[in-house]
């Protein structure tokens, strides 16, 4: 009795460490999903159906018959749109983080045949987007002043008659300061005589 509760346990050791198959790819790299273990030339199916599992929802991609014409995609939103590639790899184009998770493929047999059911795990690197490169490039130039305001250069007859006009006002007030002196003087000059 204790050999059979043995065997019994090893198989669902067996079953409960099956481990499922593994995909890494890169950002934006083009990667094809298989449905391992499976020789389809020789195997007796009806259709090959490929799943995504969003956490507990299982999302239909693309179905495809024993006939290669016999393609029927699902309502799955993804560009570029995922196809069938070589046999019944499920291709997905220009990966990205987003495509990570958990597929399905779904191996239909035919009556009185055993159905199959695989899964695989794709896991999409970060995008890495590629820094820009600035150069920055400092001129010295002697001639050039550190305030870049552009100043116009008044006409030449504005600048002569700017000058006659302060010229002019300091003859008068010259001529008043003397003319004040001079009241003051005569004044005082009176006074004391």
């Amino acid at each position: 009795m204790s050999q059979i509760v043995l065997l019994i346990k090893l198989l669902l050791v067996h079953y409960a460490t099956q481990s499922t198959g593994q995909t890494q790819a890169d950002c934006n790299e083009d990667i094809s999903l298989t449905c391992t273990g499976v020789d389809f030339d020789t195997a007796a199916f009806v259709s090959v159906t490929w799943y995504k599992f969003n956490n507990t929802k299982k999302l239909g991609i693309i179905r495809r018959g024993r006939e290669a014409n016999s393609i029927k995609p699902y309502n799955f939103t993804r560009t570029p749109v995922a196809t069938f590639g070589e046999g019944y790899e499920l291709l997905l184009q220009r990966v990205t983080p987003e495509d990570s998770g958990e597929y399905e493929c779904a191996i239909f047999a035919n009556v009185g045949g055993r159905n199959l059911n695989l899964l695989v795990k794709l896991e999409v690197n970060e995008c890495m987007s590629e820094p820009e490169l600035t150069t920055i490039t400092t001129k010295f130039n002697t001639t050039m002043e550190r305030c870049q305001e552009r100043v116009e250069d008044l006409p030449v007859m504005w600048s002569i008659i700017g000058y006659l006009t302060l010229g002019i006002c300091k003859i008068i007030l010259c001529l008043l300061s003397i003319w004040a002196v001079q009241i003051h003087s005569s004044r005082s000059w009176k006074r004391t005589w």
